[in-house]
């Protein structure tokens, strides 16, 4: 019987940008890898979440599988080796995973605590693991779930209000650099997310001229329009360079745009003018190796996070409504998770007894033709009967272990009295069997508004 749940990833907390980067799924790769994994049995249903600051998985493992398993096959899959990949892996199983989830939707594990665009990036994650069937009644329901406890975090505590964003992390770094913003210009490459975000900032803090560059450019127009700023074609994106103070990039092109050699020529163009390259793409967009030119002055999305870090002792005692408010809902979910485990796995030995009754009934065909539609009957009745007093003392151990938490136990009683691997969770419970929990009317809406 495999594991409810698990959740495999690494995030800014366990990785450096340069080691998240390689394991970030390139533009339109997240279903191909979603079907794989469903296809080689590793997972039944599965969710897929890729920001630039972390990637993760969560998945309801198949059967002979669990969490190092889909780790495993997560650094595998993009090239790099296990051995050197895992430690930087967390693995989380069960109603760890499930705590794990609802703090990531809740901002809670964050870059910048309470930060909002976590919830949607988890919501645009299920709904494309959702469309694709990729999913099934055990995602819905914790899903479901996580948006409802990220909308109860934000309308019941304090947390988005105390939040240092990302937009003014990197006004900061900006200013840390050139002072005021008041007369400069930034050029934003790519429409990303957080690039947006960081655009806003700049300019509700004194940017006075933005220039947006995409790869579409009707794209490009529409965030131009957004900010009032000027739309240029990618291809002519170089040429700024020389006349802007910043640089935002912001796309997912998975790949280097800006390189030294291209920065060493322009900064001697711009006769070594101060530069503020800000990187917010994961894979980079801008070489590393920048920070070798005379005045530029690279800064990625693992910079933000330490700009944003401060004042985060300000924010700690909303964190902590927060995050007793996910132990009581995770706690909530994972009764519900193990209530429809243990009923699949009751249901699996029942369905077992009840094919061998009718497997022997059926080799006694012939003898039982032979009496009446009420001798039939009765026969019927008696070995139901049997049936239900041979599985009693069973299904009153599988309920005890399933309470105490042993895993092991019920795995093990199950595998000796069932066909194997329990049936998934969303196949009716045998009768006696019941769901403490009701079905939460769960409306997956965006509290982060």
């Amino acid at each position: 019987m495999s594991r409810a749940l698990v959740a495999v990833g690494l995030s800014h907390h366990t990785a450096p940008v340069d080691v998240r980067e390689k394991l970030a799924p390139q533009p339109g790769a997240v279903l191909g890898l979603l079907t794989e994994l469903q296809d080689l049995g590793i997972g039944r249903e599965a969710v897929l979440l890729s920001t630039c600051n972390r990637v993760e998985l969560y998945a309801v493992p198949g059967p002979g599988h669990d969490a190092e398993a889909v780790a495993r096959w997560l650094a595998e899959r993009h090239g790099l080796s296990a051995r050197r990949t895992l430690p930087y892996l967390y693995q989380h199983r069960d109603d760890a995973a499930i705590r794990h989830l609802f703090r990531v939707t809740s901002s809670l594990d964050s870059m910048v605590l309470g930060e909002p665009q976590i919830v949607g990036q988890v919501r645009d994650a299920y709904k494309l693991a959702r469309e694709h069937r990729a999913t099934g009644p055990v995602m819905h329901r914790i899903m479901d779930h996580a948006l409802l406890v990220a909308k109860r975090v934000r309308s019941e505590t304090r947390i988005a209000l105390e939040t240092v964003s990302i937009g003014r992390a990197g006004v900061e770094l900006a200013r840390q650099v050139l002072g005021g913003l008041e007369g400069r210009a930034a050029l934003l490459i790519g429409a990303g997310e957080h690039g947006r975000v960081v655009a806003r900032s700049l300019l509700d803090y004194g940017l006075t001229e933005l220039a947006v560059a995409n790869r579409t450019f009707s794209r490009g127009a529409e965030v131009a329009r957004e900010f009032g700023a000027a739309a240029v074609p990618l291809d002519e994106a170089g040429r700024y360079l020389e006349r802007v103070d910043i640089v935002l990039t912001s796309t997912s092109a998975g790949r280097i745009l800006l390189d030294r050699a291209q920065l060493s020529q322009v900064s001697r163009r711009r006769r070594f003018r101060s530069l503020v390259l800000i990187d917010l793409a994961v894979p980079r967009n801008i070489d590393p190796a920048i920070d070798q030119v005379d005045g530029c002055y690279r800064f990625d999305i693992d910079d933000l996070r330490q700009v944003a870090e401060t004042g985060k002792a300000a924010r700690l005692e909303a964190a902590r409504d927060a995050e007793r408010i996910v132990d009581e809902e995770a706690e909530r979910a994972w009764q519900w998770l193990a209530n429809a485990e243990l009923n699949a796995s009751i249901g699996a030995m029942a369905r077992h007894a009840e094919q061998i009754r009718r497997d022997e009934l059926a080799r006694a065909a012939a003898v039982l033709e032979q009496l009446d539609p009420d001798a039939r009957a009765r026969v019927e009745a008696m070995t139901k009967a049997i049936v239900k007093k041979i599985l009693h003392a069973p299904i009153r151990t599988a309920r005890t272990l399933a309470a105490d938490g042993d895993r092991h136990g019920l795995d093990v009683l199950v595998g000796a009295l069932g066909p194997g691997d329990a049936a998934p969770a969303s196949e009716p419970p045998p009768e006696g069997a019941h769901d403490d929990d009701p079905r939460l009317d769960a409306d997956g809406e965006d509290g982060a508004a």
